[in-house]
């Protein structure tokens, strides 16, 4: 889903650093992140079984931990609303289609969770097998 909206102020302003507070606006030549906007961030990106990452800000060498993908960008409005933007970094792109014109082709969420839930029965009834053979054995 792509979805778009003008977040105040960005049109009035013309340099997108003082407004961002997570993630990169200049191509990932820093990288920020506010601790009211990372706590945030921990909640969506634990409602999307995301992993927070390390990240070095290669503006001054300093490690940041990112919840989710520096792709995204959170920014405050003039009207002092957080904002997350481009939120497709937090999925992964489809292998089937690939080129940067192609970066829209993203795998689904559902398959996602489909993916994960059947990797963790998997695992779950392998376990189970285990450990009735160790239970049948102490029999």
């Amino acid at each position: 889903m792509i979805c778009q909206s003008i977040i105040p102020g960005i049109l009035n302003n013309s340099d997108l650093s003082s407004l961002a507070e997570y993630g990169t606006v200049d191509e990932k030549k820093t990288i920020v992140a506010t601790e009211q906007f990372h706590e945030k961030m921990l909640l969506v990106t634990e409602a999307l079984n995301l992993k927070v990452n390390k990240v070095i800000d290669p503006s001054n060498g300093a490690s940041i931990e990112i919840a989710g993908s520096t792709e995204i960008k959170g920014i405050r409005g003039s009207d002092k609303r957080n904002y997350i933007v481009d939120l497709q970094g937090l999925v992964p792109r489809d292998a089937n289609y690939l080129g940067e014109e192609n970066h829209t082709c993203l795998v689904r969420s559902e398959l996602l969770n489909y993916f994960q839930r059947t990797t963790a029965m998997d695992y779950a009834s392998e376990h189970i097998k285990d450990v009735s053979k160790k239970i049948d054995e102490e029999r």
